[in-house]
């Protein structure tokens, strides 16, 4: 930089200077022809005998893009977050500022459009000095060698590499080396491109880099809008970022910035009338943080996870961890996702409301997601926590929707919404969903044996607790009775999903659920549905985007899509990265999934989750889950263009019971309230779904054949 002291730097002596000086002069005789006359006849110096050894040094230099910041942006191109390790976000000469090019000009390098890309007289001006002060050193780069210098650092980490001397603290060498840098760009690039890029490229303190980035922290105004006074102050703060910050030494870039206005009336850039007006104003900071990351999304921060795991996870972006992190903060990517904005508007509204993230004396834990059953389109993501690290019940990073291989708590005991899983099997049998079957059953002894084709000896014997065979009991009393299978499943019966099973094949049914993709979050496993709890919900952890996933394939007869977050991903130049299409696939059959809704829409009018309707008969189905003692609630459900999962219940205190907590304000008081599916997860799936559903197809489901709703067993 120009006029850098050092006197921070190693000593030097005067046998030192003295060489330098020797070195320098040698260079500077050699190629001063080219630096005394237009760049381009500097070319012919390469094929001087007597610089033969000058020809080892890089002759050219790829400036290549610039450390951009990353943005994800929603679906109508809304932003949602950023991500940079510089903040930057550079724009054409033109539209900076006058003043601040003048400013730049005559504190760095006031003869910039008149003396090629090295100047001499400032060399000789250096090395004079720094042989008479050698406690006050000073530089002699040009605005050309400093974008060289801040170029090379720039590519060295977003290359992964560690900043070389050439762009740091240079000797004479590395001098040498950057002033045929600067020659070589001089050759390719207009005085005007040169400075563009050494404004948009140059760090004005913190993690600001480039004019425009720092007008927009320090007073929220563009680099076209730069006043004197403002201009000066960041041009004075090129030399030294950090000791004249205004922000963190006021009085130091004071002075700094009275010392530039000095030199633009010296360089005629301004009148002293202007200067001393300007140097009269007071800063008026109006200090504009941008953060970097999810912690700083404008909405959306836990999606915004899921799609920072995404990038991180794959190689599209770069074949190690550091290299795909470098694309992601430095690449200039516009991510674009499957977000809906207003979808998630509704979504963090409803869990919230369900129980606020800042009022939650009980730390009850709520979440939503919502896909789009014909794309796997995630369009909502949702929970009632600070998306942050920091100590706090609210606080948290972890994603209750997803697995915990993308960052997220790994799902909960899902309840009585794994039974839709038996049922589809049951149709897929052959079996009509108006079969009646013994319901009365609470008990099985232990050496029944549960059809399990896939175990040794084709049978699974539940010896139970102290050798007592499976026994469980309804939610409600008065169930016990012989019953149609869809009555049961709608009114979630117990009694009912277990004499289903007892007519059906355990590893079916696993087969099954592993076709709709239903596994464990924490392990990834698939579930065992050979474990009899299981197939009441309660031996594995899924996730509620898993179990969205799922129910999604009922409501696309049968056809299920992987979950998707970005549909296009576009750096600063224009390159596209391939992120794969929407990926779908026929798991169950169509009748299956026909018979699945029939019996689901029933959950709504008459079942389960009666009181929880929103609306469209025929067109919505849902199932309600809760695990004993009310630890984990449920409500996932349907319609034909959205489905969504909605979570109510414990992540820090797994086996508490929610009956009697303080949820929503309300509270059982003396903790008689009983919470079940369709208490907080039904209320928050239902007014979201209402609110939303509306915006997506709601066609009616198609009809089963006469084949499944037969009383055929």
């Amino acid at each position: 930089m120009a006029s850098r002291n050092n006197s921070g730097s190693e000593p030097t002596s005067v046998l030192g200077n003295v060489v330098a000086f020797i070195a320098v002069a040698v260079v500077t005789g050699v190629v001063a022809a080219g630096l005394l006359v237009p760049p381009a006849a500097a070319a012919g110096l390469a094929a001087n005998a007597s610089i033969g050894w000058f020809k080892s040094l890089p002759a050219d230099m790829e400036t290549g893009p610039l450390s951009r910041a990353s943005t994800v942006v929603a679906k109508d191109g809304s932003e949602v977050a950023k991500f940079f390790a510089q903040n930057r976000d550079p724009v054409p000469l033109d539209e900076i500022s006058p003043n601040m090019q003048k400013a730049l000009l005559s504190i760095e390098d006031r003869d910039f459009y008149d003396h090629g890309a090295v100047d001499p007289w400032g060399i000789v001006r250096a090395i004079g000095n720094n042989l008479l002060r050698p406690s006050n050193r000073q530089g002699a780069s040009t605005i050309t060698q400093q974008y060289v210098n801040n170029l090379i650092i720039d590519q060295q980490v977003r290359n992964g590499e560690q900043a070389s001397t050439i762009g740091a603290d240079k000797g004479v060498v590395d001098k040498i080396k950057e002033m045929k840098l600067a020659l070589s760009m001089e050759q390719e690039k207009s005085k005007d491109e040169i400075l563009e890029g050494y404004l948009n490229i140059v760090l004005f303190g913190g993690s600001n880099y480039g004019v425009e980035a720092a007008s927009q922290y320090f007073w929220g105004i563009h680099a076209s809008q730069l006043s004197v006074a403002q201009a000066a102050t960041l041009a004075g703060m090129v030399q030294s970022p950090n000791t004249y910050n205004p922000q963190v030494n006021p009085e130091l870039s004071t002075q700094r910035r009275n010392l530039v206005l000095d030199t633009m009336v010296q360089t005629g850039s301004i009148t002293r009338a202007e200067a001393d007006k300007a140097a009269n104003e007071p800063m008026n900071l109006d200090i504009h943080t941008t953060s970097s990351g999810c912690s700083a999304a404008k909405t959306a921060p836990y999606f915004c996870d899921y799609v920072e795991n995404e990038v991180m996870q794959s190689d599209t972006y770069g074949t190690t961890p550091e290299e795909r992190l470098a694309t992601l903060q430095r690449g200039g990517l516009t991510i674009t996702t499957t977000l809906d904005p207003t979808a998630q508007k509704a979504a963090d509204t409803q869990v919230n409301q369900t129980q606020p993230k800042d009022n939650n004396p009980d730390s009850v834990s709520t979440s939503l997601i919502s896909l789009e059953p014909g794309s796997g389109h995630i369009a909502s993501m949702a929970q009632n926590t600070n998306y942050s690290a920091a100590e706090g019940d609210s606080n948290t990073t972890y994603n209750f929707n997803v697995d915990t291989s993308v960052g997220g708590a790994g799902g909960f005991q899902v309840g009585s919404t794994f039974k839709p899983f038996t049922l589809a099997q049951w149709i897929n049998s052959g079996k009509g969903v108006k079969a009646s079957i013994d319901a009365r059953r609470v008990s099985y002894p232990a050496d029944y044996k549960w059809k399990a084709s896939c175990l040794p000896n084709g049978y699974k014997i539940e010896p139970g607790t102290n050798g007592n065979g499976l026994t469980f009991q309804n939610a409600t009393e008065g169930y016990q009775k012989i019953m149609d299978v869809d009555y049961g499943i709608y009114n979630s019966i117990n009694s009912a999903l277990y004499a289903m099973a007892a007519d059906l094949d355990l590893c079916e049914i696993g087969d099954l659920t592993k076709a709709l993709g239903i596994h464990d979050g924490k392990t990834g496993d698939p579930v065992d549905t050979t474990v009899l709890s299981s197939l009441l919900g309660g031996s594995a952890d899924i996730s509620p985007m898993t179990m969205a996933r799922a129910f999604s394939a009922f409501a696309n007869d049968g056809v299920m899509c992987e979950p998707r977050a970005v549909t296009k991903v576009v750096d600063a130049q224009g390159k596209s990265y391939d992120v794969g299409n929407d990926s779908c696939k026929q798991v169950i059959k169509k009748e299956v999934a026909q018979g699945v809704n029939y019996v689901l829409e029933q959950v709504l009018v008459r079942g389960s989750g009666y009181q929880r309707s929103i609306g469209l008969p025929g067109a919505s189905a849902a199932k309600t889950g809760t695990t004993d003692n009310s630890t984990q609630t449920w409500m996932v459900g349907y319609t034909e263009g959205l489905s969504t999962a909605s979570w109510v219940g414990n992540y820090q205190y797994g086996s508490r019971s929610l009956n009697g907590l303080n949820i929503g304000g309300r509270s059982g008081g003396s903790g008689t309230e009983w919470v079940d599916g369709a208490t907080y997860a039904g209320g928050q799936w239902q007014n979201y779904m209402k609110e939303i559903a509306p915006r997506y197809s709601t066609d009616a489901f198609s009809s089963p054949p006469a084949s499944v709703l037969s009383t055929s067993k």
